[in-house]
């Protein structure tokens, strides 16, 4: 495909523009990111300390790097499998029959290709019922919290128990205890907004908060943004000129 004079001019002011705006996002972007690397470095450091830890939720000492134990104080389970966890999900799955329509080309006698339309059976196993249940009382460097209060790592697969025919039970859970980091507010003799970083001492989580990777993904985003602006310009250009 030739590409004229009056593209190339396009492509170019398509790009040029498209650049300026991404360096006034990015600069935004890297701006937002400096204000909450600041946070970051003031907060308060708390390493295993209790009494640094109730003294900061008393005095409204504000955001905060504590590193502890999490701990589920009353576990959960379902009997069928034993075990304790702070969150445990049972899916109840049936194996069903399904059909769906497919269209398929095929090329005849004579050489010329067609399509055909066909009913084509397959099975899943779909989920027919989803319950689970948590623990309602947690600990974080021995004193005691709400289980909202801080967000525990995601669930994994647990155990598959068959039901009967073409019926199973399937169990993902979350365990009772790791050690991590919290970052939080402290006030209100409370932690507050806490997200919680788990394998990970204060200073490997400030690291990670302060990798710059959201500049890194903005700009893969952005630049496929642009190439994806110049290749539509191109199609619509050509299928004017077409007409």
């Amino acid at each position: 495909m030739q590409i004229t004079k009056r593209e190339k001019i396009a492509s170019v002011v398509i790009f040029s523009v498209l650049m300026i705006i991404g360096f006034f996002i990015s600069n935004s972007i890297n701006q937002n990111l400096l204000e909450e690397y600041q946070i970051y470095d003031t907060a308060l450091k708390v390493d295993s300390d209790e009494t640094m830890f109730r003294r900061g939720m008393e005095t409204n000492i504000g955001f905060s790097f504590v590193y502890g134990e999490l701990d589920t104080l009353d576990p959960v389970t379902y009997s069928e499998i034993g075990g304790a966890y702070s969150y445990i999900k049972k899916e109840e799955q049936e194996y069903r029959k399904h059909t769906r329509i497919v269209t398929e080309e095929y090329t005849d006698s004579k050489g010329k290709t067609h399509t055909r339309s066909k009913t084509e059976t397959y099975w899943t196993w779909d989920t027919m019922h989803t319950e689970s249940k948590n623990s309602t009382r947690i600990s974080f460097l021995n004193i005691e919290f709400s289980y909202e209060k801080i967000p525990f790592p995601g669930d994994h697969y647990i155990k598959t128990i068959s039901t009967g025919y073409h019926r199973r039970n399937m169990y993902y859970g979350t365990g009772t205890n790791f050690s991590g980091t919290i970052f939080t507010s402290l006030k209100d003799n409370t932690i507050n907004n806490t997200k919680f970083y788990n394998n990970s001492t204060i200073s490997e989580t400030i690291q990670h908060l302060e990798s710059g990777s959201e500049i890194i993904v903005f700009w893969i985003f952005w630049i496929l943004l642009i190439a994806g602006s110049i290749s539509g310009f191109y199609f619509l250009e050509n299928r004017w000129l077409n007409k």
